[in-house]
């Protein structure tokens, strides 16, 4: 994300794709599944769940739909909020499911513990690494004895791998959306968070991401046509497990081992430390 974005910019584009139903978060609605996908796979009958950038909330309304689970939805986009709210009235649930406005950036309002909290594409939203570094460490400290975090997001590390293979055979370099700023590898493993571990990284998109963003782009280009996101390769790749390590979805899992510290005083030493710079 260029410096020069103001975050109040990011927000109107947000508030403005609220109405967009499965395509507000992204144009890509199978890259969506498989984020579904995977963030499912974390989440348990019984859990205390925190959405943080729940968007219009169609992740949490399905995972509501599926296990006995109470899940709040927090989003910035008061429209979003305004939205998911709209989405989940009336719906079949074996769980719960609530929206309200918040924001990752300031979390001291949100006094809960969570067994499982999860990010989706809601970190690349932040302006900086700083920025960034502190939501992670403030969203960590909601987290209950033993709760994860799935922080699922995109990574600049994965989309340069997908750039070196495009270039290989004369296809266009990708760059992040004028709003975004992807993770870099080597800033989140220099991140230490006392009483959390981290438990690694999930690539769970390589396999879609090398076939529609390669091998799909290539088909489409020698045909002169525009890369269709629903192409049969590309549903294809949705039912085929992850090989290797491509792709620029990611999952990076944090565990709270212990009960060190309060809930926002990572964030605040780390925001505190960016107002003295």
């Amino acid at each position: 994300m260029p410096t020069n974005v103001a975050v109040e910019d990011v927000r109107t584009f947000w508030n403005n794709r609220a109405g967009l139903g499965q395509w507000a978060g992204s144009q890509d609605v199978l890259a969506k599944q498989l984020e579904i996908e995977a963030i499912t796979s974390y989440v348990q009958d019984g859990m205390h769940v925190l959405d943080m950038g729940c968007g219009n909330g169609i992740t949490a309304i399905e995972l509501a739909r599926r296990f006995r689970v109470t899940i709040t939805g927090i989003d910035y986009a008061s429209e979003m909020v305004a939205t998911a709210t709209k989405l989940a009235d009336g719906q079949d649930f074996r769980g719960s499911v609530r929206f309200q406005v918040g924001d990752v950036t300031d979390l001291t309002p949100i006094r809960d513990k969570f067994d499982l909290i999860y990010t989706e594409r809601t970190l690349i939203n932040l302006p900086d690494w700083p920025t960034q570094k502190a939501a992670i460490l403030g969203i960590t400290g909601l987290l209950a004895n033993n709760g994860l975090y799935v922080m699922c997001e995109n990574s600049q590390d994965g989309l340069n791998k997908i750039n070196e293979f495009r270039q290989r055979i004369d296809l266009p370099k990708i760059d992040p959306p004028w709003h975004n700023r992807y993770l870099r590898d080597a800033e989140i493993d220099e991140v230490q968070i006392p009483g959390v571990a981290r438990e690694g990284c999930v690539y769970y998109s390589s396999t879609y991401y090398f076939l529609s963003r390669i091998v799909n782009a290539w088909l489409a280009a020698q045909e002169g046509k525009e890369p269709d996101y629903h192409a049969p390769i590309n549903q294809l790749a949705l039912r085929l497990p992850p090989v290797g390590e491509f792709g620029q979805g990611r999952i990076w899992l944090w565990r709270k081992t212990s009960g060190t510290g309060s809930p926002h005083q990572g964030a605040k030493q780390v925001l505190g430390a960016m107002s003295k710079a």
